[in-house]
């Protein structure tokens, strides 16, 4: 797995972190990246969320807000649900390190000094870490891709609040997640479970819960938690704009697309039933 973060306007890298060794020029390879990023997004309204190329499978994440584009790439055998899936957790670690404190203080930090952001190579290793541990075993590496799908689905469902509602029906809808989280994080059973405190909710970053180390509890447990969460968000949403209209936006968003473009996964990990009736039943 190797991984840019980009000036997404200039392609100029901010950070490279390379775990395979490619035969590739670093800026070379970082101007094509944003050119192909960019060239999707003008001409084609969306921008790349993964693809195939040379062997290899590529992910992006923007943040359009800060000018960042997110790559990785690695070889096939990781599916691309779970590369993007890994690659939130770096964008999402990045945004919080240097972005999300003053958004205002970022436009003036970034100005071609890449040293600034040197230090942040050794949170992307203790993430890597992490995932190698859990590709040697099979349990774990399932359990990852539970947390993947899990993380995914809870973007679309940040994605139909951002994307449909009003600033007043937004604002209560966070005011509601907020408070869920609150409650959560000060239950004696989080205290007790410290990996289960690693769930967070931030209004620019959005729902995390991928920073869970499955080697470091009993992930039983965390999915029960998890899959409350994803019941409790989609209830409110549903509570909100009443059942039909919601349907309509999970279908604007693609959820459903989501769900049976990964039907395979899903079955395997016996989530496909529970997640289509959560989103189709009233």
């Amino acid at each position: 797995m190797n991984i840019w973060i980009l000036d997404s306007e200039s392609g100029i890298t901010l950070l490279y972190k390379p775990y395979m060794d490619l035969p590739i020029d670093e800026d070379l390879i970082s101007g094509l990246l944003a050119a192909l990023n960019q060239f999707t997004t003008y001409e084609l309204k969306e921008g790349i969320e993964s693809i195939e190329m040379g062997g290899l499978r590529w992910a992006y994440l923007e943040e359009k807000n800060a000018n960042l584009l997110f790559v990785a790439t690695s070889e096939k055998n990781i599916s691309s649900n779970m590369l993007r899936a890994r690659l939130n957790i770096i964008k999402q670690a990045f945004i919080e390190k240097f972005v999300s404190k003053d958004r205002e203080v970022w436009k003036t930090l970034w100005k071609g000094n890449t040293e600034l952001f040197i230090s942040f190579k050794d949170t992307i290793d203790e993430y890597y870490s992490q995932w190698l541990t859990a590709e040697d075993i099979s349990t774990i590496a399932e359990y990852f891709d539970i947390l993947g799908v899990f993380q995914q689905i809870l973007n679309l469902l940040v994605n139909v609040v951002e994307g449909h509602f009003t600033t007043e029906k937004k604002e209560n809808i966070y005011i509601e997640i907020e408070s869920m989280f609150t409650n959560y994080l000060s239950h004696k059973y989080v205290q007790s479970n410290p990996e289960l405190s690693k769930f967070s909710f931030n209004r620019i970053t959005g729902i995390n819960i991928i920073n869970i180390d499955p080697t470091n509890c009993d992930m039983l447990v965390v999915e029960k938690q998890i899959i409350n969460l994803v019941r409790r968000i989609t209830e409110m949403i549903k509570h909100e704009e009443g059942y039909y209209v919601t349907l309509h936006y999970f279908i604007e968003e693609n959820v459903f697309d989501y769900l049976l473009s990964n039907m395979a996964l899903l079955n395997e990990l016996n989530l496909f039933k529970f997640l289509l009736q959560l989103f189709l039943f009233k």
